[in-house]
Parts: structure tokens; sequence; C-alpha cells
């Protein structure tokens, strides 16, 4: 049973309204609004206590592990951020809200391959996202590239790759290509197929912008 977590200050109606609904139906997915209210009103240690003690119940609610990897990375809990974004990006690899926090958490990290990566997931569906271009240059330029570096193919999850050469280019081009491209494979982070995310998240993060989701081609 979920009982309002009390603090110091006085909780808005909605939350006690909530918590006692789903205290009455412990098994429904209402925990997910309840999480929500925590978030609008800026007690997101609460919020994510709230969310882990749904998920126990439903341990693939894609849009609960989505909503609390965000609300960790945003209480600064890195690993555990990183934990079930990861998760939520194995369940659903066009994930949007997943990968735009994978991104700023990978480049904290210093896991660049793995941050464009996620930028390229978030630029197929948005290619003029200015907060993702932004970082995507940082990155680039963290690389040593100079200039923008070519967007990973998203449905492979993998960099893109120089076609192979033809015959005639030789011998000592296509060892260099082949040595190229392994190192590049080296480096990918993979993302495996998944189901679509709920279109509740949108609800439950708009403290951290309202981000359509769907899925890419």
């Amino acid at each position: 049973m979920v009982e309002p977590i009390r603090t110091e200050r006085s909780l808005p109606p909605e939350i006690d309204k909530l918590a006692k609904k789903l205290a009455k139906d412990p098994q429904s997915k209402m925990f997910i609004q309840l999480a929500e209210e925590y978030v609008k009103a800026g007690l997101f240690q609460e919020a994510a206590a709230v969310l882990e003690e749904g998920l126990k119940t439903f341990p693939t609610f894609l849009t609960a592990r989505v909503a609390l990897g965000r609300i960790y990375y945003q209480l600064g809990l890195v690993p555990k951020a990183k934990a079930f974004l990861e998760e939520a990006v194995k369940m659903s690899p066009d994930n949007l809200l997943a990968h735009r926090t994978l991104v700023h958490l990978y480049v904290q990290e210093n896991a660049l391959e793995s941050a464009l990566c996620s930028c390229a997931v978030v630029l197929s569906a948005n290619p003029q996202d200015e907060e993702i271009l932004a970082l995507k240059a940082t990155i680039d330029q963290r690389l040593g590239s100079g200039t923008p570096s070519a967007t990973p193919n998203v449905q492979e999850a993998t960099p893109m790759m120089s076609p192979s050469p033809h015959p005639r280019e030789g011998t000592a081009v296509r060892d260099s290509e082949r040595r190229a491209s392994a190192a590049a494979a080296s480096s990918v982070v993979s993302l495996p197929e998944g189901s679509p995310s709920s279109d509740k998240v949108e609800h439950l993060t708009t403290w951290l912008g309202k981000i359509r989701q769907r899925r890419i081609p």
C-alpha cells in the first residue's frame, strides 16, 4: 500500500487524493500519476520512491522505467539513471526521452561514441533539435574531428561505415577500409529491438520538456 510521503511542507491535495486511490487499488498503474504529482511539487526523491515501488509490480512498464531513470539523473544518481535508461533503450530502441538523457549522461562519462548513437536517434526524429545538435557539435570537437561527424545508422545502432571499395581500387585500400570498419565496430553500443514506448511519458516528464515520441521509420 502506498502512503503519501510526509514532508515539512504541506502537500498538494492531489497527492493525498491519488495516494488514497492507489491504496485501494495497489495493482493499478495509478502510481505513475502519483509520481507525476510529486515531480510537479518538486519532490523528486518521493517520486522516485513511488516509481520504484510501482516497478516491483510492473517491472516491464517502460513509461515508469524511463521516468525513474530521468529522475535519478536529475538527482545526480548517475549509475542508477544509466541502468534504468539503458534497460529502457533495450526494450524500446527509439525511445526519445531515454536517449535525450543518455546523451547528457554519456557526455558526462566521456562515452562519446555511445553519445553519438543516442544523438542519432533523437535527430532522426527531429533533425532540427537545437539542444542535441549543440551537444553533437561538442562531441565532434572532443573526438577531434573538427567537423560534424557522420550520423550513425540508427536502425543498426552502429556508426555509418564506408562502402566497400571497388575491386579495382586495390588491395591496400580494401585492407585500410577493413581496419577502419573494425575499429568503428568495436566501439558500438548495440541497441536491440524493443517495443514502442507509452505515450504517457510526455505527461510524467513535463518538468523536463514535452518530447513527442514516435517510432522511427
